[in-house]
């Protein structure tokens, strides 16, 4: 089962899960905890630890040995081959939350699936192939999804709101990657938002924590 960091308020009806990127922990993703709580009430976080223990405290979802370079972010081969890695890991990633789903007696509406860089990817990944009622899907700064071999368009059922936040100035994934998981989902009937922030690199800024701030909110607002 997979390990890390949580904050469960009292009362709780919603759960918010957030996937670190390569090389980084539950830990750097709960940071992003206190500024999302105070904002949304009844709402737990948790932010697992990926399965693959890395040096200085990091982990990944699956390899990156063979990333050589930007260019590879449009290459439709190699974002294949991504694709085709995150099967395995989204299983554990998905008996975490059914796990969380059990514990606080949730249904699928009322969990919001997120992640930054290999975690948007593998957040989006894991909801199109084993969450298709979920509340909804973050990726912030996220390796694209293709559909393609290791993931066809018509092996997924289901629609949610997607929101993707990118930095115009990203240097490893660059802002285009938005693009291309925008222009893929929409074969699939979603139309993704995309927030799109002048100077901002591969990261998370207050703009797109006000943002992901609303768009969770008028999900769970509904439910």
């Amino acid at each position: 089962m997979l390990q890390g960091p949580s904050f469960v308020p009292d009362n709780m009806k919603y759960a918010v899960i957030l996937c670190h990127g390569y090389g980084s922990n539950g830990t750097d993703m709960a940071t992003l905890i206190p500024h999302l709580a105070k904002a949304l009430p009844h709402t737990g976080f948790f932010c697992p630890n990926a399965p693959v223990p890395m040096m200085y405290n990091g982990y990944e979802w699956f390899s990156l040995s063979d990333y050589t370079g930007i260019p590879e972010m449009a290459d439709r081969k190699y974002l294949d081959g991504l694709v085709d890695r995150c099967e395995a890991p989204a299983q554990l990633l998905f008996n975490y939350i059914e796990n969380i789903k059990s514990t606080y007696a949730l249904s699928d509406t009322n969990i919001i699936l997120g992640g930054f860089s290999q975690g948007g990817l593998m957040a989006l990944y894991t909801a199109l192939t084993k969450l298709c009622h979920i509340g909804g899907v973050i990726g912030c700064s996220a390796v694209p999804i293709v559909f393609d071999t290791a993931l066809s368009a018509d092996k997924i059922n289901g629609s949610f709101p997607v929101l993707l936040t990118h930095g115009k100035a990203d240097d490893v994934v660059p802002v285009y990657g938005a693009n291309i998981t925008k222009s893929e989902l929409k074969t699939i009937g979603i139309n993704a938002d995309i927030v799109r922030v002048e100077g901002l690199g591969h990261g998370i800024d207050a703009y797109c924590l006000e943002k992901i701030t609303a768009f969770i909110s008028g999900i769970f607002s509904k439910n």
